[in-house]
């Protein structure tokens, strides 16, 4: 009955005790750990910058898997070489540091586990038994809430290197200016003791101490059998400079970038040191060598294209030159893109049916209600084809192609590309958007031309080791994007000198600049299977240059990053499957008819590009000397031969005309005819032939443009002075808002029927 009773109170107690325990760990929880410092690393493991702590510490998380295993074993062997074997408390060594303590009248020993050490960083208190005791009882408690090797990597993460130093990952970097995996058994050595003795023994202050101390302890380590001889011996001739390094800093935007979205410490990145530092010199020699021309800084992104990794990331020329402002990240930097845009509008425009690389685009002054661009080189082409256009750069083919297309349409397309700051200003973007009227950054458009590399899907970017590629949107086909790549990889651009790859390695890839108004800022994005590299430079201040362009500037740099990152790189594009080729007419670029003369090959998407047929040829009956020409009512008795003449676009033959651009043109109709000839009652009924108007100067004030015409023809053309401001259908009204005195209005129509006044204006 009595052993009963003995029984039941102590399973009570035991009980008791263990509900007390678990409450007592509930109210004083064991003390939290420190917040590491955010360290950045290379996807190869390099640290590429660390940031201090909030108490201004040097403090690395630091993982013993990635440390030697010789510095693991030391630190055991010298701490605590029971380590794995105890509670948190080794009773065998307190009580014999107790009966040492005890006859020999002082403190000689402290018998403190690794666990113990660890409580006591944790939660520094003054050394007494008391004290003592606590740190028993946390020790206890933190090996129940920790494994040994989480102890062991707070240990080593937290444990004091004397000043603003903790842990042996910023000690290997500080005193050795290497990474902790780096460290020779001699140098491990030398850290491991300095938590003993932080302040004296400290390596850039107290070497000589330091390395006494070091071989000390290597000795004791051969006594004891834990290295071998031969490589004691080794350890001990290592020489212990007094120094202490800088942490490393490599790569700060892009490390101030990426760990201001991040909130963990350890940021393992897609980073390449190699090539971020190959990046850097690069453009670091670049800019100072073209700063004599007004250009004081630059930007560049490399993105692997096989994961959509960035790989480099450099924000300016000179992070630490102040002068020019190198802090700020240009990469990320919103600026206006200039002509580089107009790649994904052609693409657009394959993917709608509407264009084909060999389709004829109108290259002449236009006037955009009241919206006048010009080309680069402020000359016009008339009649191009596109990839004509799209290699040339040409505005005026790009603007109309953008108003054929429908702004909100093409705006949608960029927002979904991630041109976030286009999306932000979508209700005020207008035809200029196409030429760089908006805002863009260098990361977000070297992205957007990513799709061309991956069959017209875009994919995140990819900054970190742990982040998923993630899903891709599809926004071009494969066809369109196999257009894009093929007409930007041509070499006859005038962007690049004749011959400059003729004896060159560098690989195939595909290219576009851009310059925006007033010449500040120049780009330059090229593309193949393998990489992205996208280029900018200019100044931070805004400030512009003569120099300043796409051509001159961006693409000598870009052309020497792909030769320097993909040396002779080898492979292309593989063809599509929706991707055919046919023959078109030279003339219109469509399908061609009876009439067509020279046929060319062209591109086409399947069951998407458009199949209609030329008309852009007119048969007309001559006489024999090819004076005269009949139409079916007045042909001579004595026949007529057949020719074929070009019928060009009204608005086209007009700049022709007034350009003095010969073409063939049909000779003059029989004047004997009494048939007539072309069925065009064109009529001007606005403005006025010989009516001054008079205008308040800076109204704004727009006058009328009005014709009339006959059933058959379809469209009215507008000019003034010599612009042509809009292309309407019969009757509709046009305005203009006159800027000089004296303006010549000239109308025609799509049957040859042609109009002129002039109008008089007088401004008050």
């Amino acid at each position: 009955m009595q052993t009963k009773i003995l029984k039941k109170k102590t399973v009570f107690f035991l009980f008791s005790l263990l509900i007390t325990l678990f409450a007592a760990d509930k109210v004083f929880p064991p003390p939290q750990p420190k917040p590491f410092s955010k360290a950045v690393y290379s996807k190869k493991g390099e640290l590429l910058k660390a940031y201090l702590t909030n108490d201004d510490k040097w403090r690395l998380r630091t993982d013993p898997k990635r440390l030697p295993e010789y510095l693991t074993e030391a630190v055991i062997a010298k701490e605590d070489k029971y380590f794995f074997y105890h509670p948190g408390v080794n009773v065998f060594a307190v009580f014999r540091a107790l009966y040492s303590n005890i006859t020999s009248g002082e403190r000689t020993s402290g018998a403190s586990t690794i666990t113990m050490q660890l409580v006591r960083i944790l939660e520094p208190r003054k050394r007494t038994y008391f004290n003592k005791l606590i740190e028993t009882i946390r020790a206890l408690q933190f090996e129940f809430h920790y494994s040994k090797d989480e102890i062991l990597q707070l240990y080593l993460s937290y444990a004091p290197f004397g000043g603003n130093v903790e842990g042996i990952a910023s000690a290997a970097y500080i005193y050795f200016n290497r990474a902790p995996e780096e460290l020779s058994l001699a140098q491990a050595t030398s850290l491991i003791i300095i938590p003993n003795d932080p302040n004296n023994l400290r390596i850039d202050r107290n070497s000589i101490k330091t390395k006494a101390q070091r071989d000390k302890w290597l000795k004791k380590f051969e006594r004891n059998g834990v290295f071998p001889h031969s490589q004691i011996t080794s350890a001990l001739a290592e020489e212990l400079p007094p120094k202490r390094y800088s942490v490393p800093n490599n790569a700060p935007h892009f490390c101030n970038f990426i760990s201001a979205k991040v909130k963990y410490d350890a940021i393992e990145t897609t980073l390449h040191l190699k090539e971020q530092k190959l990046t850097e010199n690069i453009l670091k020699k670049y800019i100072m060598k073209i700063r004599a021309k007004g250009i004081s800084n630059g930007a560049v992104i490399v993105i692997d294209n096989a994961e959509n990794e960035v790989i480099a990331y450099v924000g300016s020329a000179d992070y630490t030159n102040a002068e020019i402002s190198g802090q700020v990240n240009g990469v990320e930097a919103v600026r206006s893109p200039g002509s580089t845009l107009k790649p994904f509008l052609y693409a657009y425009g394959f993917d709608r049916g509407i264009i084909a690389p060999k389709s004829k685009l109108l290259d002449i002054p236009f006037d955009f209600g009241g919206y006048e661009p010009e080309n680069y080189d402020r000359k016009f082409n008339g009649l191009v084809t596109v990839d004509f256009a799209l290699k040339n750069s040409l505005n005026l083919p790009a603007v109309a192609m953008l108003r054929r297309l429908g702004i909100s349409e093409f705006v949608s397309l960029l927002s979904n590309l991630g041109f976030s700051d286009v999306d932000k200003m979508k209700t005020k973007l207008g035809l200029s958007l196409i030429l760089g009227g908006c805002g863009v950054r260098l990361g977000q458009l070297s992205r957007a031309y990513t799709t061309f590399s991956h069959g017209g899907v875009l994919f995140p970017l990819k900054y970190l080791q742990r982040q998923k590629t993630g899903k891709g949107r599809k926004l071009f086909s494969e066809g369109s994007s196999f257009l894009i790549a093929d007409i930007l990889s041509s070499v006859e651009r005038p962007d690049i000198q004749v011959g400059y790859f003729a004896n060159s390695k560098l690989p195939k890839f595909a290219w576009k600049t851009g310059t925006s108004y007033g010449k500040r800022d120049a780009w330059a994005v090229g593309f193949n299977p393998r990489y992205t590299i996208g280029v900018w430079t200019g100044n931070f201040s805004g400030k512009g240059s003569p120099h300043l362009s796409g051509a001159e500037i961006a693409v000598p740099l870009l052309v020497e990053l792909f030769n320097v990152i993909d040396f002779d790189g080898k492979g292309w594009f593989a063809f599509p499957d929706d991707l055919r080729e046919r023959k078109v007419c030279e003339l219109s670029g469509l399908l061609p008819s009876k009439n067509c003369g020279i046929l060319v090959d062209d591109y086409f998407i399947e069951n998407v590009s458009s199949n209609k047929r030329c008309d852009w040829h007119s048969v007309f009956y001559l006489n024999k000397d090819e004076t005269i020409s009949y139409c079916v009512e007045c042909l001579p008795e004595t026949g007529a031969h057949k020719k074929v003449f070009p019928k060009l676009p009204p608005e086209l033959a007009y700049w022709r005309s007034i350009s003095g651009v010969a073409y063939d043109v049909p000779p003059e109709h029989n004047p004997e005819c009494s048939a007539g000839f072309g069925n065009s009652d064109l009529k001007i009924i606005s403005p006025q032939p010989d009516y001054e108007y008079l205008i308040e100067k800076g109204s704004g004030k727009k006058i009328l443009l009005q014709a009339v015409t006959g059933e058959k023809s379809k469209k009215i053309y507008w000019y003034v002075n010599d612009k042509l401001i809009a292309s309407v259908k019969p009757n509709e009204k046009v305005y203009f808002t006159p800027t000089k005195e004296n303006n010549k209005i000239f109308c025609i129509d799509d049957l040859g029927g042609k109009k002129s006044l002039s109008v008089k204006v007088k401004f008050y």
